[in-house]
């Protein structure tokens, strides 16, 4: 990581760099944010493109990520050097056809060591719609497909021999085939870019790995038209009015993909048997009320609308 900080302003602060960008890509300028105070060194970097869609996403998520900061450093300690947060960029795709952007995300609240992290965001062109990667790959056979290639790569770059930084178990767990796996991703002309932060799939010691996996190596399971709807199930099946109509709508599918993979990404990371049973329980629960409250409604699809986002923002709640 890079030095820190340098010199910040005293007051809440906000810079806009122009930045020359590839001559088939957008334009590309560089907004800075910075505030400090007695509890929290902040520096968020984030680009700005002119792509109104893209601009909305990136500056949401650059938003969120310090008010969120802003709050952990609630707890900071009077006397305690401040906490530290800071998030840069690289601009990993930029070719007219897609842009996707790598944010790099540095945390020291104090603790034994600094924190690293990563958040991607990928759209297509010229719409600057994100797409994610179970909407790019086919669902649960294309992440089948992925998780078996980045493990055998892991494995053999950071699994085996005398110098291995990690475990087969390890590896597995954290590049299992749920769609949180490979959240961090950039998908390039030529193949697919996966980043994990330390921990993920080995030791903090062994720092962050990557993957990349030639589209090749993916034949057979890369979706044709990456704006159909991609639910959690299999749409070629959908039977009830429930599932038809979540088939037919691209946003309410990808809500009920969404739960369903914070779902299953809370069951795979639960280790005890009392947690996945209140999680299971919690599950069955909002998928009987979703039946029973929609299933007869007026607006079938606002129904459900309404209902994914209370059940994700329930998922999504940090644990007391």
């Amino acid at each position: 990581m890079p030095p820190f900080f340098r010199l910040i302003a005293a007051a809440a602060a906000a810079l806009l760099l122009p930045i020359a960008a590839s001559a088939a890509g957008l334009p590309v300028a560089k907004k800075v944010v910075r505030i400090k105070n007695a509890d929290a060194e902040i520096s968020v970097s984030y680009p700005l493109t002119g792509n109104k869609a893209i601009d909305a996403t990136i500056k949401d998520y650059a938003n969120a990520s310090v008010a969120e900061f802003r709050g952990d450093a609630s707890a900071h300690q009077r006397g305690e050097r401040p906490y530290a947060f800071e998030t840069t960029y690289d601009i990993a795709r930029n070719d007219g056809k897609m842009f996707a952007v790598i944010f790099s995300i540095y945390t020291d609240m104090n603790g034994a060591h600094p924190n690293g992290d990563y958040k991607t965001f990928n759209f297509t062109l010229p719409g600057g719609e994100q797409v994610f990667l179970p909407e790019i790959v086919d669902g649960q056979p294309g992440l089948d497909r992925v998780s078996k290639l980045a493990i055998a790569r892991l494995k053999h770059d950071i699994g085996t021999g005398e110098n291995a930084m990690s475990d087969a178990d390890w590896i597995d767990r954290g590049a299992g085939p749920f769609a949180d796996s490979f959240k961090n991703f950039v998908w390039l002309p030529d193949r697919l870019r996966i980043l994990f932060p330390a921990y993920q799939v080995a030791a903090y010691a062994a720092g962050p790995q990557e993957v990349s996996i030639p589209l090749a190596q993916l034949k057979g399971v890369i979706r044709s038209d990456w704006r159909a709807p991609a639910a959690s199930f299999d749409c070629r099946k959908a039977e009830t009015v429930i599932e038809h109509t979540i088939c037919a709508n691209f946003a309410l599918a990808r809500l009920d993909r969404q739960v369903a993979e914070t779902y299953w990404s809370q069951m795979h990371n639960a280790y005890e048997d009392s947690e996945k049973n209140t999680l299971k329980s919690a599950q069955r629960d909002f998928l009987f009320a979703r039946n029973a409250s929609c299933g007869r409604a007026p607006d079938i699809a606002g129904c459900l609308t309404k209902a994914y986002r209370n059940r994700l923002a329930v998922l999504n709640k940090p644990a007391q």
